[in-house]
């Protein structure tokens, strides 16, 4: 497991835990627009972890548009970390006021768990509120993001 992962500096600890063992991993980033980029994970060619980092995503509340998508998420708690993040099972949604280039924006962070299973209780969203933590100051600082 690399120390970087779609040009973002990361402990591969935090990487680790939720994805499953294999023997090849990949990171891809795709820019998408200006303002937008997608980092897809995957192991042995199959895309466990995706993250989408917006800048200027538009400000809104995280848990009433968590609420509003109970299939995307389930069983959405507001977090201790970031300005208005949501963590559910297999997902998370941060949104975080900042400065770029001189101006006020929004930069969200959407990480999801691809191959989370809700019927399952296996830690996972410990795991997933761990890894959001670490790579919410690291993303926005490379996305140019100044709190």
């Amino acid at each position: 497991m690399p120390e970087e992962i779609c040009g973002r500096k990361i402990d591969p600890g935090f990487v680790r835990a939720l994805l499953p063992e294999g023997e090849r991993f990949e990171a891809e980033m795709t820019p998408i627009g200006d303002n937008m980029t997608r980092c897809m994970l995957s192991v042995d060619g199959q895309r466990e972890l995706g993250i989408r980092e917006y800048r200027d995503g538009g400000d809104f509340d995280a848990m009433e548009f968590a609420a509003e998508r109970p299939r995307r998420f389930r069983n959405p708690e507001k977090a201790s970390f970031g300005a208005d993040t949501v963590v559910s099972d297999g997902k998370v949604l941060s949104l975080n006021p900042c400065t770029y280039q001189e101006e006020r924006v929004v930069y969200i962070l959407d990480i999801t768990v691809n191959r989370f299973d809700a019927d399952s209780s296996d830690g996972w969203r410990e795991e997933l509120e761990r890894f959001a933590e670490a790579y919410l100051p690291v993303g926005m600082a490379e996305t140019g993001c100044e709190e």
